[in-house]
Order: structure tokens, then C-alpha cells, then sequence
């Protein structure tokens, strides 16, 4: 089964809270227009601009105090160009995001409310890559993260099954599994197949049933991506070499 890998992504909402929405207002020329919504204290919620009837331009939220919340760039429909999310208040970016084409291409950055940078991810398509950088509050650069285990369960004699346990050395938040290669560019692909996973115990399992008399041998690139306490996604990935006779 291939890869069905989904990344959380900034997305803007002009109907967020329909029922606190009075009406939307729309202001400029038959081809360029600015359509706007409220809250229920008349303040600004959402802004966008249209062109000819697509999402053309920098489109805006705002909380119910009228400060910034996100800013985002559409281009005949499609996201284009950098995001800016801030923290509550609108004083201080809390991440940008770089998009082509409607899907996260690029870097995201998080900053702390300091204005420090938190952690720089960088993805293609809207899947992670390789190269995740976190830092810590004095502005080190993190450099451990957790490896993948593999523990073999050799149960060939009683159920005709070899089994590869997967897990990673220290304790993560969520994981999941794939076997397959990365893209050239050290991200993750369509072309991965995801391997069952046990959520409860954050571990995976490859199973390997095998005849009397068979045999198999492969080298396998097992890739693990783990959702760090930041909130981003980091891949690790190993080689494995297979060889089973039954």
C-alpha cells in the first residue's frame, strides 16, 4: 500500500464561524474586489481579494480584537509565496510558510515570541524532508534525535512468520513507518509503502510468511518520521539487510 502521508498545513478560513459572521462586503471594480467579513462586534475577521472571480493577492485574518492573525498570498486560486502566522496580538510572526502551487514547497520557519528563530523544516509537495533544524532557547542548534530499532522475531518453526519490529531508541510523540527510498532531494514520496503500525506503542511491524524451504534476502531502507515537541516532523531512515530461510 503506498504512502497516504498528510501534513498538517496553514490554511485560511473566511467561514470559520458562520453563525458570528454578519455578511461579507465586497469593495473595488467588477474585476478586482475585496471581500470581506465580520464578526459579531463588527470588526474585520477575513479580507480577500479577487480578480475576476479568483483569489488573487494577500488574503488576511484577524481575531475579534482586530489584530493580525495570518496573512496569506493566493494566486488564480492557488497559494503562492510565503505565509505569515503570528501570535496572538499580531506583533510578532509565530511562522511563515513557503508555497508553490498550493502546496507547502519550501521552508517553514517558526520563531519564538522573541523574534528567535524555534525551528527551520523544509518541505516539496507538502511532505517533510530531511534537514530539520530545531534550536533550543540559548540558540544551539539541536542535534540528537531518536534512531530506529529493529528487533527480529524469528517465529518461522512454529508459525511459518519472520517478524521485524520497529521502534525508535527514545520515547516520541507519534511516529509512522515506511519502507522505500527517499526523493532525490531527501523528502518523502508517493512512491514509499507504509508499514503496519501499532499506535498505542508507537512501533511497527514488518511480517515476512515463508514456506519450508524458502527463502528471502534484500536490503531494506526502513524511514521513520517522528513528530518532535515542537510539532515538527523528523525522518530518520536506516539500512537493513534481510536474509530468511525456512
Amino acid at each position: 500500500m503506498k504512502i497516504l502521508f498528510s501534513v498538517f498545513i496553514l490554511s485560511l478560513c473566511l467561514c470559520c464561524e458562520p453563525s458570528k459572521i454578519k455578511e461579507s462586503k465586497k469593495e473595488g471594480t467588477d474585476s478586482t474586489k475585496v471581500v470581506r467579513s465580520t464578526y459579531s462586534n463588527g470588526k474585520t475577521k477575513a479580507e480577500m481579494p479577487l480578480k475576476n472571480g479568483k483569489k488573487n493577492g494577500l488574503s488576511k485574518s484577524f481575531d475579534k480584537n482586530g489584530n493580525i492573525s495570518l496573512e496569506l498570498p493566493y494566486v488564480d486560486n492557488l497559494r503562492e509565496g510565503k505565509s505569515k502566522k503570528y501570535y496572538e496580538g499580531g506583533k510578532q510572526i509565530y511562522q511563515t510558510t513557503e508555497y508553490k502551487r498550493d502546496k507547502m514547497t519550501g521552508f517553514q520557519t517558526k520563531y519564538r515570541e522573541n523574534g528567535d528563530v524555534l525551528s527551520v523544516a523544509r518541505y516539496d509537495n507538502d511532505l517533510p524532508c530531511l534537514d530539520l533544524k530545531e534550536y533550543y532557547k540559548d540558540n544551539t542548534l539541536k542535534n540528537k534525535y531518536p534512531k530506529i530499532k529493529i528487533t527480529a522475531i524469528d517465529r518461522l518453526d512454529t508459525e511459518g512468520v519472520y517478524l521485524l519490529k520497529l521502534s525508535m531508541s527514545e520515547k516520541v510523540r507519534k511516529v509512522k513507518y515506511y519502507t522505500g527510498k527517499l526523493s532525490a532531494g531527501g523528502c518523502l514520496n508517493e512512491d514509499l509503502y507504509s508499514v503496519l503500525l501499532n499506535e498505542s506503542e508507537n512501533t511497527g511491524q514488518l511480517s515476512y510468511h515463508l514456506a519450508p524451504g524458502g527463502f528471502i534476502m534484500e536490503e531494506l531502507n526502513i524511514i521513520a518520521v517522528a513528530e518532535t515537541i515542537y510539532g515538527n516532523s523528523y525522518i530518520a531512515q536506516t539500512k537493513h539487510n534481510l536474509a530468511i530461510d525456512n
